[in-house]
């Protein structure tokens, strides 16, 4: 398992990054890589760009307040394109993997999905929760960012 940067890298404040994994439930990048030169693939690199410089834009990207769905998914995030008629969604989770800043957070994207209902079916925060918390996905944070500062 591995991090792959789509922004970056040396953003004061915020990273997007894809989880680079053998696991079949990790679908966010080879999705994104099928997008290439389309404008799917345009949309997302702007709206990845703005959601790291703090652009506010809910209709593009967005979080879970506590809120909702019993405040259980308040790392999550989401990106959101469409194309044709179909809307894409590619979900991660937030983190601060930097013990030096705590202030620098990446959202680590694993899971593409095709959404088709007003809301996220609840699989896809339950899968992004289960893979973003275990050991191996911990250990390729921590090991990409050991020796950055």
């Amino acid at each position: 398992m591995k991090l792959e940067f789509v922004t970056l890298e040396d953003h004061p404040r915020r990273g997007i990054a894809f989880l680079i994994s053998s696991n079949e439930k990790v679908t966010a990048k080879s999705v994104f890589d099928g997008l290439e030169n389309s404008n799917p693939e345009r949309m997302l690199l702007t709206r990845f760009e703005g959601g790291i410089h703090g652009l506010p834009n809910k209709r593009w990207y967005h979080g879970w307040a506590q809120s909702q769905y019993n405040g259980n998914y308040t790392n999550c995030f989401v990106f959101k394109c469409q194309e044709k008629r179909l809307e894409h969604r590619f979900y991660g989770f937030l983190c601060n993997p930097k013990p030096s800043d705590r202030r620098y957070q990446v959202c680590v994207l694993i899971r593409h999905a095709f959404k088709k209902e007003w809301e996220t079916d609840e699989t896809d925060f339950k899968i992004i929760e289960e893979i973003g918390t275990t050991p191996a996905v911990q250990k390729a944070i921590d090991d990409y960012f050991k020796e950055k500062p």
